[in-house]
């Protein structure tokens, strides 16, 4: 580029020899000898780093596919499949045992529901008084606030707010004759199970647990219900402390002269029971996952008589044959771009970027090492359908690897997966703890801070022994959040045991004089965690070294970065350099320039005097 000459008259007085233009051409000599070389060389790096990056995130593929080959989740996986009337779904976890199941219900779990009667607003108001009456469920007592202005809407909304949750009250418009809109309050347990049942009660008396009002066993017939004359002998009382009388619903046919818009009971909060393997099983909720760890039982229906549902939790071999040809497809790509990035055209002479690179030209066949070799108990992936073309490409022959995979599972299992083998450590204590005294201080467990108050006497009225104590500490270590892999307990001379799992590290802190009173001290202890086995292992290792923290490629793209900081660095100094240069330049000429014009000037003086002088003598 030329440089900004503002129109400059360089030049001029030179003939033209000192010129911008001969500026322009010198210049644009130095860029193309100086910064142009360092420029092909910035490209260059700019597009190796992109070359770079598509082989590495193709290598990061191919290492997801081999690991889900490795991974024991891969041949854990389970299915549960379901004959029979189909009154349960069961789900089942990886790792779950394979079995059989028979399950006949008998009994959904239900929530306990109430309708109200009908109104023909739903902003229409209840009560013509202030009220307060009561809902207990699940042993606790919810008090209710209510007064001449409260809507049916609005007394949903209090009943919601007021139980905790406990309690789900909402709005249905259950239609009614042409042209009208009726409106009934649904009322019921959030949850199932017999424990979830709801009853109501009127408040006699009271201003406990924030009743304002009291009420009348005859209070809620506002709502259409009809509750049979509470017995009033003796003092009945909620949790609040309030003077109460619980109510019972009427039944229907000792309400019949109330007409047709009367409340009523819709379903009866009931437990689930159903049998597994003949054995009866009882439970709140309609969805079980306590029986069997790791299996989901969903009860659909009841049973009829002689009916049931048979499961069969299985092996699930399904998804195998896609990870193996997820992991053909993404090592084929990873060649065919690899052979693309390092081919040579003698004729042409073209090349690709990586061409002669080692770092990039070596992977094939450290990769080709691990694909071509065979397992200590002699097998190949040949085997197992899988070979390798003279292209270096993996073709698969899927009846060959379905065979294996149904009839030989357990060869295919230990030829691809590896097994992660845990050296787990356990902090002894070295003394019983001394119940005698307060036990109180702060217990560090890998960097999670556990308070730790345990007095020595207890005002409450549960027992404070030593057992008391022991399970109070070990209550507060198994509450520490972050501490799932470190179990406490006591051995059989009362010393504090900490024992991880995992392989997870333990180490201990705190003040001394605390630890010291729990028969431990400040520790480190060391777990371990090792891959062993699986054929797949070399090659998920050699992958490591490749991509890996410290890796071949890792490196090398690290040394791009690097090269191609300092040649911008380079380009940009040489570039500051010949601006400076060629600028001095200009300037030096502009002053050159003027002194030829000057002399020029006088010359063309002298000439003319002269020639005056030879034309005056003639």
């Amino acid at each position: 580029m030329a440089i900004n000459t503002e129109k400059s008259q360089l030049g001029v007085g030179s003939g033209n020899i000192l010129s911008w233009d001969t500026i322009d051409k010198l210049k644009e000599a130095d860029t193309k000898a100086l910064v142009k070389p360092l420029e092909t060389k910035i490209q260059d790096n700019l597009t190796k780093q992109k070359d770079l990056t598509a082989i590495t995130t193709l290598l990061s593929t191919f290492k997801a596919n081999v690991s889900n080959l490795t991974s024991d989740n891969t041949y854990l996986r389970r299915d549960a499949n379901a004959t029979g009337s189909g009154s349960v779904s069961v789900t089942a976890n990886a790792g779950v045992a394979e079995q059989n199941m028979s399950l006949s219900v008998q009994q959904l779990a239900t929530h306990d529901s109430y309708q109200s009667k009908t109104f023909d607003l739903r902003n229409g108001t209840v009560f013509d008084k202030d009220v307060s009456f009561g809902i207990s469920i699940g042993g606790k007592d919810y008090v209710i606030n209510a007064d001449s202005s409260t809507t049916l809407e609005g007394l949903a909304e209090k009943i919601n707010e007021a139980t905790e949750g406990k309690v789900q009250a909402k709005i249905l418009n259950v239609g009614g004759a042409a042209g009208a809109e009726s409106y009934r309050l649904v009322i019921q347990s959030a949850e199932t199970g017999s424990d979830n049942a709801m009853s109501f009660y009127a408040i006699t008396s009271g201003t406990s647990g924030g009743a304002s009002h009291t009420s009348t066993d005859s209070t809620l017939e506002a709502l259409g219900f009809y509750f049979d004359k509470a017995n009033t002998t003796g003092t009945n009382t909620d949790s609040h402390g309030n003077t109460i009388q619980r109510l019972t619903l009427k039944k229907p046919d000792d309400i019949k002269d109330k007409g047709d818009n009367v409340g009523s009971q819709l379903d009866v909060a009931k437990d689930a029971k159903f049998k597994y393997n003949g054995i009866d099983i009882t439970r709140s909720s309609n969805k079980v996952e306590d029986l069997i760890l790791g299996v989901s039982l969903t009860l659909n229906k009841v049973d009829k008589a002689g009916e049931s549902t048979n499961v069969n939790i299985t092996q699930n071999t399904d998804g195998i044959l896609e990870d193996i040809q997820a992991m053909v497809k993404s090592y084929n790509s990873l060649i065919n771009n690899i052979n693309e990035a390092t081919k040579y055209d003698s004729e042409t002479g073209l090349a690709g970027t990586f061409q002669g690179v080692r770092e990039i030209t070596s992977i094939t066949t450290e990769l080709n090492k691990i694909i071509n070799g065979v397992s200590k108990d002699g097998k190949s992936l040949a085997d197992f359908g899988i070979t390798l073309t003279k292209d270096g490409i993996l073709t698969l022959d899927s009846s060959v690897l379905n065979d294996m995979i149904n009839t030989k599972f357990d060869e295919f299992k230990s030829f691809f997966s590896s097994e992660t083998k845990f050296t787990n450590v356990t902090a002894f204590g070295d003394k019983k703890i001394d119940w005698n005294e307060d036990i109180k201080g702060t217990l560090t467990i890998n960097g999670v801070d556990i308070t730790i108050d345990i007095p020595k006497t207890n005002t409450g009225t549960t027992p404070w022994d030593e057992k008391a104590k022991k399970n109070a500490l070990l209550k507060a270590i198994a509450n520490a959040s972050g501490l799932s892999d470190i179990s406490a307990s006591f051995d059989k001379d009362g010393k504090l045991v900490l024992k991880g799992s995992g392989g997870i590290d333990i180490e201990i802190k705190g003040n001394s004089d605390f630890l010291t009173k729990l028969g431990l001290k400040e520790q480190k202890l060391d777990g371990k965690t090792e891959i062993i086995g699986g054929f797949f292992k070399g090659l998920n290792d050699t992958i490591n070294g490749l991509i890996g923290t410290n890796g071949t490629l890792t490196t090398y793209e690290e040394n791009l970065t690097n090269s191609h900081k300092s040649l911008t660095e380079s380009k940009e100094k040489r570039q500051k350099e010949l601006d400076t240069k060629y600028t001095t330049m200009a300037e030096k000429w502009s002053q050159y320039d003027t002194i030829i014009a000057k002399l020029e000037s006088q010359m063309n003086t002298v000439n003319g005097m002269i020639e005056a002088a030879r034309n005056a003598n003639k």
